[in-house]
């Protein structure tokens, strides 16, 4: 497990198995916001140093998140994109749920109401 820790916020991320695939869970906790954004966004790379592109958001602990926040998720699925990834998002609390259908994602983001649902629908 990796944590990447800035003000206001932790991101931490696992490699787990499921169904036979190498599945990477980034986790946010806190919140994205004017004094830390620039920062994340910056470091938001790290996450696929591994190289792993099979991915589940886990966002049940992100409290808020602003414009820039919502660019940094929309780097990390354009990321899984373009190296023919997978990305679930799991865990949205009703103020992230409104943000979420605002974004208009890829067809292929599929949204789930907790991150043990992302993982149990991994296909």
């Amino acid at each position: 497990m990796t944590k990447f820790t800035f003000p206001s916020l932790i991101i931490e991320t696992e490699s787990i198995h499921i169904k036979g695939e190498v599945v990477q869970v980034v986790s946010f906790v806190g919140q994205i916001t004017n004094t830390n954004a620039y920062e994340i966004n910056r470091s938001i790379s790290s996450v696929f140093e591994d190289g792993i592109y099979q991915i589940i958001l886990d966002l049940s602990k992100l409290e808020y998140i602003n414009s820039i926040g919502v660019a940094t998720l929309i780097s990390i699925i354009k990321t899984v994109e373009t190296q023919n990834g997978k990305i679930r998002i799991g865990g949205l609390n009703h103020f992230l749920e409104n943000v979420i259908q605002l974004m208009d994602l890829p067809k292929k983001v599929q949204i789930y109401n907790t991150k043990k649902d992302a993982m149990l629908n991994w296909v």
